[in-house]
């Protein structure tokens, strides 16, 4: 074993891998299969303001005819040409008149089914403006209106000309929603809003004031292209020089409000230094974990649907390199405990020797696990090689006539430090010991007098054997 390092830590990684596979049921062995992010439908859930105000003038005719003519034309067109889209509406406002004062007049007027345009021309027909505008208890209940389905796009379009008046909290209500991953954050579209009602609707989701009927038709068009479109990500691990040049880590999506893993890739990038485009869900909330040694976070992504997202974090890291000429990974010769400096109590990595490693630049605390351990501070520094050399290992023979109890201690400026112990037969000993001087004590196991104590200094060299002659006789 070159360099001599102890076996066991291998070992005990061989156990540990064999008693794994005895208690643990099959697929939590088995390879993760991630696949991109491909809904099989896209359900987009209109939220129709149909209080008193939507009764004013917009031009010729009121903002609630105009919105429901063009909900009309719009869901009958796309249902024409995308068969894998479904849509719902859901209104507010128009059950009671606002007098009553009813802050649950919220109705899902049309649910999520194929073809659903002429169903929804006829119903809409039927609707007049004149109620509260309970937009808060309206978003909560559309999280129910959503068949429970993992392989959909769930989408909330609010058409509005005005301000919650219920007390309700829509922002809360979004955030929830979201929060359950049942679908996007609201796109908003203001029925030409003012400025305080705007600043209003910033955290409940997308917002789009329209001043005419004109923008209100392109508006909603722009908006429901966005979430048929395929939501890319981009995420760049960036050097201490601000370059996407760290590649080939692994890392893990994970839902922010639950900690579910929901993705977990190995950052790739191609032969040009771009990073590879993935393909995700853009409903919900995520934490990023990039698998550094420390790991680096980024919490609380959210994602722009229907667009391609760029996410960067910085990864400013160098190599550690600690070469021993006879340390070889065959014999199990070869690693090195790396501790944060700061966490000297908590194991970051067991690293082989002669191998490369990056870490993040900060300050490290290395133990060698030689005979007897060395101990070195490092500090890693970006984009550089950081070397650590450690010398070779020397031969102790030791020849013995008798059975022994023997110790070795290292000799050092304060006094003498335990290497080892260990039973020392007649058929002799071979140790492989550091470089440095040493103390041999052993005692016969035949003899029961603690004063038969006998002990022989010697010095170990690099790459070199000295040989120890011990006996049950006293010179």
């Amino acid at each position: 074993m070159n360099c001599f390092f102890k076996y066991y830590s291998a070992l005990i990684k061989g156990v540990l891998a064999i008693f794994l596979f005895a208690i643990l049921p099959p697929v939590l062995l088995s390879a993760q299969e991630v696949k991109a992010y491909k809904p099989t439908v896209s359900r987009i859930l209109f939220l129709l303001d149909g209080s008193g105000s939507m009764k004013e003038k917009w031009g010729e005719r009121s903002r609630f005819e105009i919105a429901k003519e063009l909900l009309i034309k719009l869901v009958d067109s796309l249902e024409k040409k995308n068969s894998n889209v479904e849509f719902a509406v859901r209104v507010f406002g128009v059950q009671s008149p606002r007098e009553q004062k009813n802050c649950k007049d919220s109705k899902l007027l049309l649910p999520f089914a194929k073809n659903n345009a002429a169903k929804l021309e006829m119903l809409l027909k039927t609707l007049s403006p004149q109620g509260m505008t309970p937009i808060a208890f309206s978003i909560a209940e559309s999280a129910k209106d959503f068949p429970t389905d993992e392989k959909s796009l769930n989408s909330i379009i609010l058409i509005t000309d005005g301000d919650e008046n219920c007390e309700g909290n829509p922002c809360a209500a979004s955030k929830e929603s979201s929060n359950k991953r049942i679908a996007l954050k609201p796109f908003i579209i203001g029925l030409n809003v003012n400025e305080k009602g705007i600043e209003k609707f910033n955290c409940v989701g997308t917002f789009i004031n329209t001043t005419s009927e004109a923008s209100l038709q392109k508006t909603v068009g722009i908006i429901i292209n966005q979430t048929l479109n395929n939501t890319t990500v981009q995420i760049n691990l960036l050097d201490h020089q601000g370059n996407p040049t760290v590649t080939n880590v692994p890392f893990t999506l994970y839902d922010h409000y639950s900690s579910k893993v929901l993705y977990n890739f190995i950052h790739t990038q191609d032969t040009k230094g771009r990073a590879d485009t993935l393909y995700l869900d853009p409903v919900g909330v995520y934490d990023l974990e990039v698998h550094t040694y420390p790991a680096v976070r980024k919490e609380n992504i959210e994602l722009t649907p229907g667009k391609h997202n760029i996410i960067a974090l910085d990864i400013f890291a160098g190599e550690l390199n600690a070469t021993c000429s006879g340390a070889s990974i065959a014999n199990n010769g070869a690693q090195i405990v790396v501790r944060e400096k700061r966490k000297k109590n908590s194991t970051l990595n067991v690293q082989d020797l002669n191998e490369q490693e990056k870490y993040l630049t900060n300050s490290y605390s290395l133990e060698i696990l030689t005979t007897p351990p060395i101990l070195i501070d490092s500090t890693i520094l970006p984009s550089v090689n950081n070397l650590v050399a450690i010398p070779n290992y020397g031969m102790v023979s030791i020849v013995a006539n008798d059975h022994f109890l023997a110790s070795v201690y290292r000799e050092t400026s304060t006094g003498l430090e335990m290497v080892e112990k260990f039973d020392l037969t007649a058929k002799g000993e071979n140790r492989k010991l550091q470089p440095g001087s040493y103390l041999l004590v052993y005692k016969s196991n035949q003899n029961y007098s603690s004063e038969s104590t006998q002990s022989l200094h010697f010095t170990v060299e690099e790459s070199r054997t000295v040989t120890l002659t011990v006996s049950s006789e006293k010179p």
